[in-house]
Formats: C-alpha cells, sequence, structure tokens
C-alpha cells in the first residue's frame, strides 16, 4: 500500500509506502512545481523502471549477459485512449536472440501487463483521524 500526504508547497506530496519517500508535485496557474515529479511523471517511472527490471531478471534466467539498457517513457493522453511509447536504448547491439528475449520481457513486465488491462478506480471512502 502506498500513502500520500500534502506538504506546505501548494501542490507538494509526500508518498511513501512505509520504508521509501519521495515527493511529487504539479504546477497549476503559477503554482507549484518545484518539490518533485509531475504524477504523470511517476507513472511513467512505473512503468520504465518495471520495464528495466523485467529485462535485467530476464537475462538472469536465460544466463544472458545484455549491454547497459536506458529505458525512456512517455505517455500520450488522448480524450478516448492513455499510450506509452516504451524506448529502449542499449550501449550495444543485440544478437537476434537477444532481441527477442527483450521483448518478451517488456511484454511480461507486470506494469505492462497492468495497464493493458481496464483500469477501474473505485470510489474514495473518506474517514476521519
Amino acid at each position: 500500500m502506498v500513502k500520500a500526504k500534502r506538504l506546505g508547497e501548494p501542490y507538494g506530496v509526500e508518498v511513501t509506502n512505509g520504508r521509501n519517500v519521495l515527493l511529487s508535485d504539479t504546477q497549476k496557474d503559477g503554482k507549484g512545481g518545484t518539490t518533485g515529479m509531475r504524477p504523470h511523471e511517476l507513472l511513467e517511472s512505473a512503468l520504465a523502471a518495471c520495464v528495466c527490471m523485467s529485462i535485467g531478471m530476464a537475462a538472469d534466467r536465460a544466463g544472458v549477459a545484455l549491454p547497459e539498457a536506458t529505458v525512456q517513457v512517455a505517455i500520450d493522453r488522448q480524450d478516448d485512449e492513455t499510450g506509452f511509447e516504451v524506448s529502449l536504448r542499449f550501449a550495444a547491439a543485440l544478437t537476434a536472440a537477444q532481441q527477442d528475449l527483450v521483448r518478451g520481457a517488456v511484454q511480461a513486465s507486470p506494469v505492462v501487463r497492468t495497464l493493458g488491462k481496464t483500469v477501474r478506480v473505485r470510489s474514495a471512502a473518506i474517514l476521519t483521524a
């Protein structure tokens, strides 16, 4: 479970999973924007991190050494659909077998699988202290 609480900045938020803390923010009407990453950047970050981890795990399972990789994710929000563009850059060329391994790892990534499903946000429960 993740918890978030507002900070003193106009839209600054501290997010924690109980072990780690990160900061998020956004800018609206000239306020905010300097505390941390925007919420959609956090979503892109979750996808990029999970893809990186999935590639590393797949390579470990296959006993394959892959060159250093950088994953870049961009979100494209439309009225009727949200898309994610995932770009992978490796420090050296991959063999065809390595490319297949990487493609499979990307598709098997837990966050990729989650975002590929219908996502529903259930109504918020409002509690008092």
